[in-house]
């Protein structure tokens, strides 16, 4: 296989096994982004019952065949240490090993709530998890707690 067959392959392999995880939640619309480079591969939303609320996180994906982590660390070396103004929506990278199927996650810009408010951890050590169903929910779980924190933030700022 050339270089760039191998590149497209992965590339394609990934994304489809990353679309997969994320679509087996019925509330999440994946969009994807690779017509337009803005670093981002998924655009995913988070559908509420009133069907108005837009709460998006973005996911990069990197296709790999090797299970050691330090491989994938020289390739991610750029999305780990993004600065603080350009990120603005919670961010994961999710690696594929594409001979396994496995997926691992990890965020770039995790949503946290700090004295009440939303705020977005960037470029934070951590290592890549396995990326399971339930890590799925966990990961829409902290997008929704960040999106609910947002107005009671705004509101007291106002006062």
């Amino acid at each position: 296989m050339t270089a760039n067959n191998e590149t497209w392959f992965l590339s394609q392999r990934s994304e489809a096994l990353a679309g997969l995880v994320l679509m087996s939640r019925n509330d999440l619309e994946v969009r994807s982004e690779q017509k337009v480079d803005t670093g981002a591969d998924f655009l995913v939303n988070i559908r509420q019952d009133n069907g108005r609320a837009m709460r998006l996180f973005t996911v990069q994906v990197r296709g790999t065949v090797s299970s050691d982590t330090s491989e994938w660390m020289k390739t991610l070396k750029e999305l780990l240490t993004v600065e603080g103004g350009q990120v603005f929506l919670p961010t994961c990278v999710f690696i594929i090993n594409v001979r396994s199927n496995q997926p691992f996650y990890r965020w770039v810009a995790e949503p946290v709530i700090e004295n009440e408010e939303a705020k977005l951890r960037i470029g934070e050590p951590g290592d890549f998890e396995p990326l399971t169903r339930s890590v799925v929910d966990g990961i829409v779980g902290s997008v929704n707690r960040w999106y609910d924190a947002i107005p009671r933030q705004l509101m007291a700022a106002k006062k």
